[in-house]
């Protein structure tokens, strides 16, 4: 005879079932819940009858992929006259899926973008800028900031203050002292929101409401 073990092990004692994927050790993937939005965006837009746009909370892949050109997001806005704003940080579960705010395109727009001008963020300058080696670039999540003569402090963690705000990518300086003839990047803004446009397309982004370091927005 052999006795039946009933108790649960170490295992069972130490961990819990992931909340994402329930110990099935998979998630779903982007796309998937980028169907699954665009399935469900409809009938949210035509219960919000009163908004022009909607604020939705989305891990930035899943954004990347609902403002894909081939996803049918514009064919969306276009019949339901309404514009869809993304917001959101990689810390977020792949599955979030939550429409956060909903109001005129002003207020949203307004609302989706992750910085408001003259607004100090503490950021670290990642890598040169593609253009001009005297500014760099920062990522907030996957927001990108270019520096202007930020180009020597690659590496270094810097408190700019943001000048320009765009739908894609924004533009700040350093304070007064910190460069001497670094050269000025009055037309990275225009080239920062093509770059980032692309970088966008490859899951990167995220919104507002954050430590200054931890979202950032998409939109449509």
């Amino acid at each position: 005879m052999t006795r039946q073990n009933v108790t649960d092990g170490v295992r069972e004692i130490l961990t819990a079932p992931c909340p994402t994927c329930e110990g099935g050790g998979v998630v779903l993937s982007a796309e998937t819940v980028a169907l699954d939005a665009m399935r469900r965006l409809p009938d949210i837009a035509a219960g919000a009858k009163d908004a022009e746009a909607l604020l939705v909370r989305v891990h930035p892949k899943v954004a990347a992929e609902l403002i894909d050109p081939d996803s049918g997001l514009a064919e969306l806005k276009t019949g339901t006259g309404k514009q869809f704003h993304f917001e959101g940080g990689d810390a977020l579960s792949i599955a979030t899926f939550e429409v956060v705010e909903t109001g005129s395109r002003a207020e949203i727009e307004e609302r989706a973008l992750p910085f408001k001008v003259g607004e100090e963020v503490l950021v670290k300058i990642d890598e040169p800028h593609m253009y001009n080696p005297h500014d760099a670039v920062a990522r907030v999540d996957s927001y990108i900031v270019s520096v202007t003569g930020g180009g020597r402090f690659v590496g270094e963690r810097k408190l700019v203050r943001i000048e320009r705000v765009e739908r894609a990518a924004a533009v700040a300086s350093l304070p007064d002292g910190e460069v001497n003839g670094a050269g000025g990047s009055g037309e990275n803004g225009s080239e920062l929101e093509s770059s980032a446009s692309r970088s966008r397309r490859r899951g990167r982004r995220g919104g507002r409401g954050r430590s200054r370091s931890s979202q950032g927005s998409k939109d449509e």
